[in-house]
């Protein structure tokens, strides 16, 4: 895995306001500029912000007639360093003597004597740990970045540690390398040498904060160029144009790992109502289809993902939140609804409800879940008319939606073209810039061979860049209608239509993933490494399909295809699944 950077915004800003050292009334001492002047009016103080905090959490402490070398106490504690931002402004850092669950008399003294005290101005609390990764469940390999996320912490790097396990329960410190990096509300560090799967928290001088459990994957390869695919238990109909997802149920009588399969289309392009999911066994074979909670209308070509504890900030009583977004209805049209229903821990759908509306009704569009937002990029609206626009939507913590935010734009109209997300990148990989049917298999002459990349903001979760940027490498070929997955740090391009679908001859492309977001060269997978020229599969030149991507308990990438239409014969799409 790559190593990510990772910051999330606090909730307070304290602006400091200086002065010029060249003017008068200002003095400069140990590079801190400090102004100064006369002394004699009665302080007072208005508020302390925060009003609870930690050993070292900076403190700001408002009111009026405050003298450049006025001191600070919290109940009989001097503080040592008091930075003086104006005479209604001070800075200060929480004294070591802050204790748990203990409140503290702010006092004020000026040069003359005078003072202002605040009764129970600060309280001592505990860390209180919200997240790790942004996540409920987190996860990553050694050396990867990891961010605590919270209240609490103390703003003093040297004032806290960030603990993970060796894996036997033991307690192992990580490094904080930059004072930046350990604030109130965050702390960003790495997962360290000889760690294990196992508890991880944050220790202050005021306790120790709750634990999260983080689960050490490994940095296995992944090589479409030497696997073999096998075929699994077919879906329950012929299918193309539907959803898939894939989730952990991480514990209790339904643990395991699961595939969700919403919606889709026959060959006559009749959009289904239909929900199944089945069970990834532990060699990778799919166990049978079970029925679920039926969508409120029919839909296919639209996108699906789920939230869970390991992309988003999530209620815990639940496994996940499944979303069906946009597609065509029973009558071809696209729409712009957005359905949501929880997952629960015995693998049942609850109630679909309509939890948002689209800008504009779209179809064919990619889509992707990180850190608790929602991205939406490309797709086509009426008439099949590719779209540019990509916009975002914070998951709340029971599913719920919040408004939509525009993104940069992609550089064109753009639809059946998926968007991956790796570490902080985002990708969007080929698809057809012009008006095209969703079921049909032309080869139009506006397929695209282009991959665009836009790195996040990961203190605020928007894009960073104004425009995408242009992979230095192309697909071999351009696709659409294909999907596209991250396995094991290669991203892997199946099926679609290229030119040479009917006879699979790209049925595969792929590339790595290099340290500074960017793509390696694209390779294809040949001969008996895909499912059309693996022996016995019965497998057929297939687009339109639904692909997902899981790591095993000894983490190895696998990637698993689900149905799909046949490029030789469009009328007659195809149950079949095949694993690796």
């Amino acid at each position: 895995m790559r190593k990510v950077e990772l910051m999330v915004v606090l909730r307070t800003t304290i602006t400091v306001v200086g002065c010029i050292v060249a003017l008068s009334g200002c003095s400069k001492d140990n590079g801190i500029v400090t102004p100064t002047g006369p002394h004699g009016s009665q302080p007072s103080v208005l508020t302390i912000s925060p009003d609870s905090g930690n050993v070292g959490t900076l403190v700001q402490i408002t009111g009026a007639n405050f003298d450049s070398g006025a001191s600070v106490t919290f109940g009989h504690w001097v503080v040592p360093v008091v930075q003086f931002l104006s005479s209604t402004t001070l800075l200060v850092y929480a004294p070591d003597s802050v204790r748990k669950d203990s409140s503290y008399d702010i006092k004020i003294t000026d040069l003359g004597g005078k003072s202002a005290t605040k009764a129970n101005g600060y309280k001592g609390v505990g860390p209180f740990l919200q997240a790790v990764n942004g996540v409920s469940r987190p996860g990553g390999n050694i050396g990867s970045t990891v961010i605590f996320e919270g209240e609490s912490f103390g703003d003093l790097v040297s004032k806290g540690i960030a603990y993970f396990s060796d894996g036997s329960g033991n307690p192992l410190a990580a490094s904080v390398t930059l004072p930046a990096n350990w604030t109130n509300e965050f702390v960003i560090t790495t997962v360290p040498s000889g760690a294990g799967s196992g508890p991880v928290w944050i220790q202050t001088p005021t306790g120790k904060s709750v634990s999260f459990s983080f689960t050490i994957t490994q940095s296995a390869t992944f090589s479409p160029s030497a696997i073999s695919w096998t075929q699994t238990t077919s879906l329950p109909d012929s299918s193309q144009g539907h959803g898939a997802v894939f989730l952990t149920i991480p514990s209790g009588a339904s643990a395991g790992n699961l595939v969700y399969i919403t919606g889709g289309a026959d060959g006559l392009v009749r959009p289904r109502t239909t929900v199944s999911y089945s069970a990834v066994t532990g060699n990778g074979q799919l166990g049978a289809w079970s029925s679920a909670a039926n969508l409120p209308a029919p839909r296919a070509f639209h996108g699906a993902v789920v939230a869970t504890g390991y992309n988003a900030l999530i209620d815990t009583t639940v496994a996940g939140y499944l979303y069906v977004i946009g597609g065509i209805d029973s009558s071809g049209d696209p729409t712009n609804t957005v359905y949501m229903t929880p997952i629960n821990n015995d693998r049942s759908l609850g109630a679909w409800t309509q939890v948002a509306t689209l800008h504009s009704p779209l179809h064919s569009m990619g889509v992707t879940i990180f850190r608790s937002w929602l991205y939406i990029a490309g797709g086509a609206t009426t008439g099949n008319v590719p779209q540019s626009d990509v916009f975002r939507a914070h998951i709340g913590r029971d599913g719920s939606l919040g408004a939509w935010e525009v993104q940069p734009s992609l550089p064109s109209p753009c639809a059946y073209a998926p968007l991956l997300q790796f570490g902080n990148v985002l990708y969007l990989i080929g698809g057809d810039t012009g008006s095209v049917s969703p079921g049909v298999n032309t080869l139009t002459a506006s397929r695209v061979d282009a991959v665009y990349y836009n790195f996040l903001d990961l203190r605020t979760g928007e894009l960073k860049n104004p425009g995408w940027t242009l992979n230095a490498t192309k697909l071999i070929k351009p696709v659409a209608k294909h999907t596209a997955l991250v396995a094991g740090g290669t991203i892997l391009v199946s099926g679609g239509l290229y030119q040479g679908a009917g006879n699979s001859s790209t049925e595969h492309q792929y590339a790595s993933i290099n340290v500074d977001g960017s793509l390696g060269s694209f390779n294809g997978a040949t001969g008996s490494h895909t499912i059309a020229g693996s022996g016995g599969t019965g497998g057929v030149p297939f687009f339109n399909h639904g692909a997902i991507s899981y790591i095993d308990g000894s983490g190895v990438s696998h990637v698993v295809i689900l149905g799909g239409n046949d490029v030789s014969d469009p009328v007659h799409p195809v149950p079949n699944t095949y694993y690796y």
